[in-house]
């Protein structure tokens, strides 16, 4: 990655939406669809998950520090392409925390929107959703502990569907954004961050598994002590209803690059990027940085089985996923999309070839680590 120092300059910073409320309330859907809601009212929004700000391990810094670091870059970027305000998806259970997760915006430039619901909602959907159902009883009790009334608006979205609650929350984001544009901006300078010194870039063909794949390389690397973030790309770049366009690499990129700096600067000496071929072949190896580069194929077969998974919602949740839903045809051109991507040599880019046809993403991140520092692979790691 590029060790040149940032040039220090003064922007002001677009209103934040925080979207609160325990695990499988519903944050990131909500957040996903205000995109859209808010799109066809003429207001081009960003959304972030706070989640994918904050994966490290055995770093010098709190989850809360490496997400108010990078949230004024990703802020900064999204308004360059022209968002209004930036949605984040993330855990906040007092007025104190909030403050401290977005230090650097007044608090009238923050609507902090709580999404709760009764207990058995919660552990319903925990359940329902399939992944990390252990945490359905913790989920129902850490609902419990956000303070009451802090947050501008609370919905109960025990009774509501996806579909009616994002619009009754878009008018109130609407009219909050009007009066938020009549106050005086505030601004903040740009950091320096520093590079890591091993970098391991992981992209394929649409629905090969780069992401699932990145983030056991990750928890691998992390289980065996060593100071390691993760940044996904793609999850990075949710502008509008346009968050996959090929015109938008080089924001996925700088965000990318932007976290994976902070992660960095808080002591990971090892970073794994993944990502879409464009995005990744974006992101830029200082002549001092230990640089490993991986391209992940699979058969067409093997796509056309996981892009079918994926559309039926299998497996972790990933958010922003265009193809959950996908029939028919639609679901036929996504898969030979994507294995006329795999066939295509030109994007690999001298990067070493892994065939993940017949292989789970687990047995894939330890042939990476195996390549990487051979004697270090260890047992698989559930997603976040």
């Amino acid at each position: 990655m590029n060790n040149a120092h940032s040039p220090r300059h003064r922007q002001a910073l677009i209103p934040i939406v925080w979207i609160l409320g325990t695990s499988g309330v519903g944050k990131s859907t909500l957040g996903h669809r205000l995109l859209t809601e808010l799109e066809r009212a003429g207001v081009q929004a960003a959304f972030a998950d706070a989640d994918q700000l904050r994966l490290a391990s055995a770093i010098d810094a709190s989850e809360e520090d490496l997400i108010a670091a990078s949230l004024p870059d990703l802020a900064r970027s999204f308004q360059r392409k022209g968002a209004r305000c930036l949605i984040v998806a993330g855990l906040a259970d007092s007025d104190g925390q909030l403050r401290s997760l977005l230090p650097r915006w007044p608090r009238d430039r923050i609507l902090a929107v709580h999404l709760d619901a009764d207990e058995e909602s919660i552990r319903r959907r925990v359940l329902e959703r399939g992944w990390l159902t252990e945490l359905a009883d913790e989920s129902a009790a850490y609902a419990r502990r956000i303070e009451a009334g802090f947050a501008d608006l609370r919905m109960d979205t025990s009774a509501q569907t996806p579909e009616a609650l994002a619009q009754a929350v878009s008018h109130v984001v609407l009219d909050w954004l009007r009066r938020a544009d009549d106050q005086t901006e505030a601004t903040i300078d740009e950091a320096v961050r520093p590079n890591a010194h091993r970098l391991i870039t992981i992209t394929g063909p649409g629905g090969v598994g780069v992401s699932t794949t990145g983030y056991q390389v990750f928890a691998h690397l992390a289980r065996s002590g060593q100071p390691v973030g993760y940044v996904d790309a793609t999850q990075l770049g949710h502008l509008g209803s346009r968050s996959r366009a090929a015109d938008l690499a080089p924001m996925r990129a700088a965000n990318a690059r932007s976290v994976a700096r902070r992660l960095a600067e808080a002591g990971a000496s090892t970073l794994v990027v993944s990502g879409d071929a464009s995005s990744i072949n974006l992101i830029e190896h200082g002549g001092e940085v230990e640089a490993h580069d991986f391209w992940l194929v699979a058969s067409a077969d093997a796509l056309a089985e996981r892009i079918a998974a994926s559309a039926r919602g299998d497996g972790p949740p990933v958010q922003g996923n265009h193809r959950l839903g996908l029939e028919g045809d639609e679901l036929a051109a996504s898969i030979e999309a994507a294995v006329i991507e795999a066939q295509d040599p030109s994007p690999r880019n001298g990067r070493r070839v892994i065939d993940t046809s017949d292989a789970s993403p687990q047995a894939v991140a330890e042939e990476i680590v195996a390549h990487i520092q051979p004697g270090s692979v260890g047992g698989p790691v559930d997603s976040p």
